[in-house]
């Protein structure tokens, strides 16, 4: 994700950009219509980092007996703390602002100085191209410069673009999609939030994105067993809620959130227990219910 950012900041430096996962299609027509009536609004220029929708699947099986819809993430928890700072970035169905990306916080919003001008210089690379543009992206200037021809802005992209482009640069820390996790989605979105972001949720009907999800017990193993691990690696990291709402902008409400989410890997063995109680109580005719 932070190589292909890189090339579009070269090609159009577009404002907003659309993640979407390989295995995700647009299923309504007018789903930029809806990120656009949040994003162009004047007030969430300094609010609004990001507008996530959830992911609904199709072809599910009956009754989803996997999980895999993720109804209690994005339709309960998600709609909860849309009142806080916002849903969890969820790694596709997103509209992000590319300034945002690029590190620019709430309060830098309306005054891009030569300080931060310098500071995004020192972290971004060593592409004059790809500094320029950036400059632009939070200054608020649209488009590439006319002078500049495709076959330039073809060198500069296989540049950034290249394996050794981010060695001594902050992308992957400060910059971009944060690395260090599995579930880099929920680590970026968490460095959005803490510095003092929000973040809207939107479910129209239809569905903007419908994917495709496991349909065998194996592969949804597979893949939470790999949510499971990334989470825990963020909740064990320098990058923990906890440290975010004491040291930066991250909502005591929203930490409580995240750190809900974090420690999903951990409740399975406490809620299967909790699952057998009924079965061990007929078993040894007993209750763990006070009688009435």
């Amino acid at each position: 994700m932070n190589a292909l950012t890189r090339v579009s900041a070269l090609m159009t430096n577009a404002p907003y950009m659309l993640n979407v996962d390989c295995d995700m299609f647009v299923n309504n027509p007018k789903v930029i219509l809806h990120a656009m009536c949040v994003l162009l609004d004047s007030k969430s220029e300094s609010e609004i980092a990001f507008v996530q929708f959830p992911q609904v699947f199709y072809d599910g099986l009956k009754d989803d007996p996997y999980g895999n819809q993720m109804v209690v993430l994005f339709e309960y928890m998600g709609s909860g703390i849309a009142g806080l700072q916002g849903p969890f970035y969820g790694g596709t169905g997103c509209f992000h602002r590319r300034k945002i990306i690029y590190g620019l916080s709430p309060d830098n919003v309306a005054s891009v100085n030569g300080k931060l001008v310098e500071d995004i210089f020192s972290k971004i690379g060593n592409s004059r191209e790809l500094t320029k543009s950036a400059i632009d992206a939070l200054e608020g200037k649209i488009g590439t410069p006319p002078n500049h021809s495709l076959q330039s802005r073809i060198e500069a992209a296989y540049k950034v673009a290249s394996c050794g482009y981010e060695c001594g640069t902050s992308w992957g820390t400060k910059l971009g999609w944060i690395y260090g996790s599995t579930t880099e989605d929920i680590q970026t979105g968490l460095r959005i939030h803490k510095s003092g972001w929000r973040s809207v949720s939107c479910m129209p009907n239809p569905p903007a994105f419908l994917g495709c999800a496991p349909s065998g017990g194996p592969a949804t193993m597979t893949q939470q067993k790999r949510w499971a691990t990334g989470l825990l690696e963020i909740l064990l990291s320098r990058g923990c809620p906890i440290f975010a709402f004491l040291f930066a902008k991250l909502q005591w409400r929203q930490c409580l959130a995240y750190v809900w989410l974090l420690t999903w890997g951990l409740r399975p063995a406490f809620e299967l227990c909790y699952a057998a109680l009924p079965a061990y109580c007929i078993m040894a005719d007993s209750h763990f219910l006070p009688t009435v």
